[in-house]
C-alpha cells in the first residue's frame, strides 16, 4: 500500500482566543491540515516557527508584543519553504504595501469571510500569491498614492526636517540644530504629511528610506 500524503503543517499566530480556536477548527478539521503549533506573541510565534519549521504560517498583523511582520523579517531567511499568510482588521494601504516587500504569499483582511480565508490557504499553500479583493484594492490606492507623493516637490527645509526625523531627531532636538522653534518643526511635519498623502509619523521615515534621504538601518 502507498503511505498516505503527508499532512501540511500549519502554525498560528493570534492573540484573540476566539479567533485562534475559530482558525484551529479551520484548518485541522475543516482542511485536514496538521496543526503544528499556535502562539499569541511574536516572542512564542518565533520560538514555535523555528522548532516546528511549518508548511504555512497564519499570523496576525498585531500582537500584543509587536508586528506580526517582525517574524518575517527575522525568521523568513531561516525558514525558505514556509509560506506565509497574514490577516489584518486594519484596512490601511501601507500594510498591505508592507506584506508585498516583505514577500509574504498571502493577505485577507479579517471582515472577509470564511470561505475566502479557506481558499487563500489551499492556494497559498499551494504555491500560489493570494491577496484578497480588499487589500488588492488598498494596494492599488496606496500605489497611486505613492506615485503622486513621489512627484511632490519638497523644499530644501522640509528635506532637512524630513532626514532629521527619520535618522530619530526628536522635533526639539531638530529645532535646536536648524535654529528654529520646536512649533516650526512639528509644522513642518504635519505639512510633509500632507503633501506626501501620509498618515503616521512612521510612513515618513518609510518614505526618506526609500526615496533616499536617508539609509536604511
Amino acid at each position: 500500500m502507498s503511505a498516505a500524503p503527508k499532512k501540511a503543517r500549519v502554525v498560528l499566530v493570534e492573540d484573540h482566543t476566539l479567533v485562534r480556536q475559530l482558525l484551529a477548527h479551520l484548518v485541522r478539521d475543516d482542511l485536514q491540515l496538521e496543526l503544528a503549533g499556535d502562539c499569541t506573541t511574536v516572542a512564542e510565534g518565533a520560538e514555535v516557527l523555528a522548532r516546528t519549521k511549518p508548511d504555512l504560517a497564519i499570523v496576525d498583523w498585531m500582537l500584543p508584543d509587536g508586528r506580526g511582520f517582525d517574524l518575517v523579517r527575522s525568521l523568513g531567511p531561516q525558514l525558505p519553504r514556509t509560506r506565509w499568510l497574514f490577516m489584518s482588521s486594519n484596512e490601511q494601504g501601507h500594510l498591505v504595501r508592507e506584506a508585498v516587500s516583505l514577500g509574504v504569499h498571502g493577505f485577507v483582511l479579517k471582515r472577509s469571510d470564511l470561505a475566502m480565508l479557506r481558499d487563500a490557504i489551499r492556494r497559498v499553500l499551494e504555491g500560489e500569491t493570494y491577496y484578497c479583493p480588499n487589500s488588492a484594492r488598498l494596494l492599488v490606492d496606496r500605489m497611486v498614492d505613492e506615485s503622486r507623493a513621489v512627484g511632490a516637490a519638497l523644499t530644501a527645509r522640509e528635506r532637512e526636517v524630513l532626514r532629521g526625523f527619520a535618522r530619530g531627531e526628536n522635533p526639539k532636538a531638530l529645532a535646536e540644530r536648524l535654529g528654529v522653534s520646536a512649533k516650526t518643526v512639528h509644522n513642518h511635519l504635519t505639512m510633509l504629511k500632507d503633501k506626501l498623502r501620509l498618515r503616521e509619523p512612521a510612513e515618513l521615515v518609510h518614505y526618506a528610506i526609500k526615496h533616499g534621504y536617508i539609509e536604511a538601518p
